[in-house]
This record gives structure tokens, C-alpha cells and sequence, in this order.
């Protein structure tokens, strides 16, 4: 039974919508696939972390990714499938992005935003045009507490005075969202694991900073920011225009909607215990972010469950991945649920990075350490 809750911040009250969950209308949904290569013309891609900190740009059309090992951008244009161009950052300096990034977001325009150390807009000759920091503010002005700490931040081409934080309490081992407001000066926030999903799928000594956390994924569609938890279903809208954060749960059709446990942290007698443990709650699903399809008004989510053998790859902590099986749900612009399906033709990692380009989901896909897509072209 899906339900919608809404969460009023201000007034700390709360109030649900629950719609039954009619199968009958539940859409029936045909996909065809293809895969399409890019043209690197000699160039390197990064591939080693799933294209995760890359984002498509649809007001020009192209793919924008992130270079760790050269700190740099790459323009790749879609309609061609070549890269288009390269532009190098700065680590210090006046329009220094700090050592590391691990946000990316097109804002337009010419600008990106990039966080890693600090967030900031910058344009493609990696100027700085806006810069967040969230540390400078006060804890009256609801300023980051001595024991959290930013994991990840967001923004969002429509509010380009709004950064968003995914923010860990390491002492609660709890996550919240963050909004810092520049022309307030002030940061809000908001409740997005009310379940406690984040301590509950937490492996190790929860008193400790020896512990491994489960991936919380942060996103920026259409006008909205959305939170979702790698090990269960529930997901986090939050609408800046009107100060609105909405809950929303559903049942998944071919996977558990959440995963079962095998212990609540305290996994501190080897570090097997810990792969033993992830490796278990992977073999039962694990969610990727959503991803919004302006044409057909439709959102996507992938999900996968994943299955191990004995053998591990040096320097791999999980060992290796013998198969994947993956599957697509569909919401619509209201986020009801429509349809869940199995697409066989897809064996990627849900957190693989994928985003919706002309009305098809591109799929990210390493082919022998060459950048590649599978596209999944969706209709009813």
C-alpha cells in the first residue's frame, strides 16, 4: 500500500495521503535496447567510480564528467557520441575547487556546480562564480555541528541562490538534509531517514568511526531535490519553491522493498564479517537514485540484485560479481507508482550512473575500459 507523507517542518505536523495500490493499473511497458560507444578520440575517460560524478545537461545537450586523476571536465557530446572538449581545474587558488570533487551538477549557462572540500558554480574555464560555505554559518544560523559532517552536496539550475547538503551526525549515526540559503544566510533542516535506515544498514562499531555507511543518494530533476537510501524503497522529495518535503513509499513487485538485516552494526571481529554482511544485503536489492524523463513525464529507478562468487579482484573488498539482475520502476510526475520490470539486457550496478536523454534512459557501461551506454527507449 503506498502512502505519501508530508512533512511540515515549521509546525512540526504531519499528515498522509495513501492511495490503494490498484494492480490492475499498473502499466504495462515495452522497452527496446541498443548500446552506443563515444569517441574519446585518444583521450582517457574516468570510468573507475561508475561515471557517478558526471551529469547531462539537457538545455545544451552534453555530457559533462569529471576527471579525477587529470582534475578536469569532460564535454561529451550525445548527438555525435565524441568527446567535444576538455577544461582543467585548479585545486588552490582564487578559484581553487579544493583537492577532490564528488558532486556534479549542469546548472547551464555555461556553469557547473562542483563540491568536493566546498561547493561552488563555476564556468567551463573553471572560474568561480558562486561559491556555498556552509562552515561559516553559526549555530543560531543552523549551522554543521562539531560532530556532523557534509557526505554530499546538490544543486539546482532553478534556485541558483539554494545549496543542498546530505549531512552525517557520527555520534547518532544519522543522516538529514540541508539546505543553505545564501541570501538568508541561514541553513535549514529536513528529515529524510525517519526510519532510521541509515544507522539500521550501518556495518561496524557504531561508537567508532570504523564503520562502513550505506550509500544515500542525492539528486537534482526537473525543479525538485530527491533523497534515496540504497537499502530500501522510500524516497525523499523536496520542493524549494514551496518549502516542501514529501515522503513517498511503495511496494516493489520483484524485489524486497527493503533488506532484512543481519545485525545492527557492532560487526567489529573481522572485516569478512563486514563483506559477508554487505555482500548479503546486495544479493537482496539495492536501490539507485531516480531519474526524470521530461518528455513523457515519467521518473525511472533502477534497482539490482546481485549475486557473488569466492573469487576477489586485488584491491576489491567484495568478492567478485558473477551476475546482476536489474529492474526498471516507473512513477509518474506525481511520483505514484506505475510499473516495475525486469530488463535482462542490463547487468550494471544500480548505482551506475544513468540519466534520460530524448525520452531514453542511458545507462552507463564500461566495455573493456571503453565508455559506453545502453539505452533503453521505454513506451506502453
Amino acid at each position: 500500500m503506498p502512502n505519501k507523507t508530508f512533512l511540515v517542518l515549521f509546525f512540526m505536523a504531519c499528515f498522509s495521503c495513501r492511495k490503494p495500490q490498484d494492480t490492475a493499473s499498473i502499466e504495462t511497458i515495452r522497452y527496446q535496447v541498443d548500446t552506443v560507444m563515444v569517441d574519446g578520440k585518444g583521450h582517457l575517460f574516468d570510468l573507475t567510480y561508475l561515471l557517478l560524478n558526471s551529469d547531462y545537461c539537457e538545455q545544451d545537450g552534453f555530457l559533462y564528467t569529471y576527471i579525477k586523476f587529470d582534475h578536469g571536465i569532460d564535454k561529451i557530446d550525445l548527438d555525435l557520441m565524441e568527446l567535444e572538449d576538455n577544461y582543467p581545474l585548479q585545486k588552490e587558488g582564487p578559484d581553487g575547487t579544493g583537492s577532490w570533487i564528488s558532486s556534479l551538477k549542469s546548472m547551464g549557462d555555461g556553469k557547473l556546480f562542483l563540491a568536493g572540500q566546498f561547493g561552488g558554480h563555476f564556468n567551463l574555464e573553471g572560474r568561480l562564480v558562486k561559491k556555498f560555505e556552509w562552515e561559516r554559518l553559526s549555530g543560531i544560523k543552523g549551522g554543521i555541528a562539531d560532530e556532523e559532517y557534509v557526505y554530499q552536496q546538490m544543486a539546482n539550475p532553478s534556485f541558483g541562490h539554494l545549496a543542498f547538503a546530505l549531512v552525517i551526525d557520527d555520534l547518532a549515526d544519522r543522516i538529514s538534509l540541508k539546505k543553505l540559503n545564501t541570501n538568508d544566510t541561514l541553513i535549514s533542516t529536513y528529515e529524510i531517514d525517519p526510519y532510521g535506515n541509515y544507522k539500521k544498514y550501518t556495518l561496524g562499531d557504531l561508537t567508532s568511526y570504523n564503520k562502513w555507511g550505506p550509500r544515500v543518494f542525492i539528486a537534482s530533476q526537473d525543479d525538485k531535490i530527491i533523497v534515496s537510501h540504497e537499502f530500501s524503497n522510500d524516497f525523499y522529495v523536496y520542493y524549494p519553491m514551496e518549502d516542501n518535503l514529501e515522503s513517498v513509499t511503495y511496494s516493489s513487485i520483484h524485489t524486497p522493498s527493503k533488506v532484512t538485516i543481519t545485525t545492527e552494526g557492532d560487526l567489529v571481529n573481522s572485516t569478512d564479517d563486514r563483506i559477508s554482511a554487505l555482500q548479503f544485503y546486495l544479493e537482496q536489492v539495492s536501490f539507485g537514485p531516480l531519474a526524470y524523463d521530461k518528455q513523457r513525464k515519467r521518473y525511472y529507478r533502477l534497482s539490482a540484485s546481485s549475486k557473488f562468487g569466492q573469487e576477489k579482484k586485488e584491491n576489491r573488498i567484495l568478492h567478485e560479481t558473477i551476475s546482476v539482475k536489474v529492474f526498471l520502476t516507473v512513477f509518474d510526475q506525481e511520483f505514484n507508482f506505475l510499473s516495475e520490470i525486469p530488463i535482462p539486457e542490463l547487468s550494471n550496478k544500480s548505482s551506475a550512473k544513468y540519466f534520460v536523454k530524448d525520452g531514453k534512459l542511458w545507462v552507463f557501461q564500461n566495455r573493456d575500459d571503453e565508455l559506453g551506454f545502453v539505452r533503453v527507449a521505454i513506451s506502453e
